[in-house]
């Protein structure tokens, strides 16, 4: 395994619970094994006082194996093996936890709004949202941020949700009804940041930022008046690029708005048919 992929092994094993010098060891071991203890430490910059220890919590949990002699030296567990052994104690672990948690008496109380912050849970949450939605998901977004949602989407349109997606920039492979002007995502860039608008089933929405930064934050809401706002303004954008593009919008905008919609057009319709009361 070269160096340019160092830093993409350590970052994951570390994600996945182990301490960055057990990262950098199991690498270290993967570029060349077996190893004694002291090139291990050299070649991963872990003093050599620690080496030894960091090595046997990686074979303990059957990370890496002992091989006998003097020197002791080490060899990984393959790669394969180690995901095996990792998602069969995440399992057993997460159904621990729910056995736990059933034993609990009191339900936390969910609040009305909340926030997030980094893009990862940005879009974390965005992917809750959509997998929860029963019949009616509004996005508006970029293209970059939409792609990685794709895969929840296509999940929500075989449930039978009702998609309707905004962008100013191109979209290709969402499913959905989509109202895009086609602009390449990199002019938008040079005076728009990236934002995105999730609202499922007209209830929970998602408004955050999605520049990548680790300052990216968003707000959750389960408030029906936010998710009613955060939709109309997607329905102003939609209802705006369909007059530009003399396309016809009425049957999604009656799906979107549901019976608002009705409502307004025969209050209107009152209104142009009754006489209007003139002062004196």
């Amino acid at each position: 395994m070269a160096d340019a992929d160092s830093g993409g092994v350590v970052a994951a094993l570390v994600a996945l619970g182990f301490s960055l010098n057990e990262s950098r060891a199991y690498h270290a071991l993967l570029q060349e094994s077996p190893a004694t203890g002291y090139e291990v430490g050299v070649r991963a910059s872990i003093p050599r006082s620690a080496v030894y220890g960091v090595l046997r919590r990686l074979v303990s949990v059957g990370a890496a194996r002992s091989i006998a002699g003097s020197p002791e030296r080490f060899a990984p567990a393959p790669p394969e093996e180690v995901l095996t052994l990792l998602r069969k104690r995440f399992d057993s672990s997460a159904n621990s936890l729910e056995q736990a948690v059933k034993q609990v008496d009191t339900t936390p109380a969910t609040p009305d709004a909340f926030s997030v912050k980094g893009y990862s849970r940005v879009l974390e949450e965005s992917e809750r949202l959509i997998r929860g939605a029963q019949s009616r998901l509004v996005l508006s977004g970029w293209p970059r941020e939409l792609a990685q949602l794709a895969a929840e989407l296509r999940r929500a349109a075989k449930r039978k949700v009702y998609i309707v997606i905004f962008s100013h920039a191109a979209l290709t492979q969402v499913p959905g009804e989509i109202f895009s002007y086609g602009l390449e995502e990199s002019s938008l860039e040079e005076f728009w940041k990236h934002r995105l608008v999730v609202v499922a089933d007209d209830q929970r929405t998602l408004i955050g930022a999605t520049e990548m930064q680790p300052t990216d934050n968003a707000v959750v809401s389960e408030t029906n008046a936010i998710a009613e706002l955060a939709t109309s303004q997607v329905a102003l954008d939609i209802t705006l690029l369909s007059q530009r593009q003399k396309r016809d919008v009425q049957a999604v905008m009656a799906k979107m708005l549901g019976h608002r919609v009705g409502r307004l057009d025969t209050l209107l319709t009152k209104k142009g048919a009754a006489p209007q009361a003139r002062g004196r």
